[in-house]
């Protein structure tokens, strides 16, 4: 059963759920009232030709992007395609015939939702970045992967002090690559006279279903490589039980990778520590039955006004079947990185 790429069923009144100061800049209050009252800077915004509250424009050679006025950003290729709500949570698909299917979901429990990327500031986890649809950005990249387009999606967040932070995610889509996509997040702080302490960093959360592919299957119904071997639960090989837990290491330069599938897809999530430190997979089974996988790192790190901090790059994959169905093209995009 392909899953329904609708809006996370989570998602709150972005006026009554954005943060105090949040609210007073109006930067929460821009994806409810865009159509109506920023209809001029958003044409000014995505350019010429947009109507009906969406603007769709065709980038590199089978890579799409669009904007709608309530709340969605989506970034496509003919295979691999993300969509960002409205406070920079994302959900990664896999086109096939003519059906958008997904393992990762967001479900509607809001205490288990997180966006793919987020930072916690002096040991608090700041997750709802609200975008900024003035600062939506594409432009092209030609590099060691061939040409391609990347995407910057901006969004505000804001600390338990009142700080504000700037979250932009890039994703870049290349043309030799319909199924693979690198993306990293960059954290600003925008305020001019307060420092914050960034405390944690974790990229590339995501939460698996294998019942959205599959309507007979189990959520935790999924086979898994993790790191560096294949993994199962114990009472139900080869698949993960409802109280897997795993947790690696890596201080490796290069890329760690984690795949789940089933027998409909497969998709594989891959990072790299910091250029100082540990970084941490963990992969387990969540309460609703989810497997959960993110990359994180504990620093602390202290961002001065206007210092902005990189993250490291990932890259998201998707594909049909097992997988060793995606290995070949993972090996053939990064080469000697991987």
């Amino acid at each position: 059963m392909p899953f329904n790429p609708g809006n996370r069923s989570c998602c709150r009144s972005l006026e009554s759920a954005a943060p105090a100061r949040l609210r007073r800049t109006g930067i929460a209050a821009l994806p409810r009232g865009l159509a109506a009252v920023l209809s001029g800077l958003l044409l000014w915004t995505l350019g010429p030709g947009c109507g009906g509250g969406q603007r769709q424009t065709a980038t590199s050679e089978g890579i799409h992007y669009s904007a709608v006025a309530e709340g969605e950003v989506w970034f496509r290729h003919s295979s691999i395609q993300f969509r960002f709500d409205r406070e920079l949570y994302c959900n990664v698909f896999l086109r096939q015939d003519g059906r958008l299917l997904a393992l990762s979901h967001n479900p509607p429990d809001p205490t288990l939702a997180k966006p793919s990327h987020f930072i916690a500031v002096e040991g608090q986890e700041v997750l709802d970045f609200y975008v900024d649809y003035r600062n939506i950005g594409l432009s092209e990249v030609r590099g060691r992967f061939g040409p391609g387009k990347r995407l910057k999606i901006t969004g505000l967040g804001e600390t338990e002090k009142n700080i504000l932070i700037e979250k932009t995610m890039v994703v870049e889509l290349y043309e030799a690559y319909p199924d693979i996509a690198m993306v990293w997040a960059v954290y600003r702080n925008p305020d001019l006279e307060r420092p914050i302490r960034i405390t944690r960093i974790t990229n590339q959360f995501f939460r698996m279903d294998a019942s959205l592919t599959d309507s007979r299957a189990p959520r935790h119904g999924l086979q898994c490589y993790h790191y560096d071997q294949f993994v199962h639960g114990e009472s139900t090989r080869p698949l993960l039980d409802l109280d897997f837990a795993r947790t690696v290491t890596t201080a490796s330069p290069g890329f760690a990778r984690v795949a789940f599938w089933n027998s409909v897809m497969g998709m594989t999530v891959a990072g790299r520590p910091p250029e100082a430190g540990t970084l941490t997979i963990p992969v387990g089974t969540a309460r609703d039955r989810r497997v959960e996988v993110s990359f994180r790192y504990d620093l602390d790190r202290v961002l001065e006004p206007e210092e902005e901090l990189v993250c490291p790059k990932g890259f998201v994959m998707v594909y049909s079947g097992d997988y060793g169905s995606g290995l070949a093209r993972e090996k053939a995009l990064m080469g000697e990185e991987g």
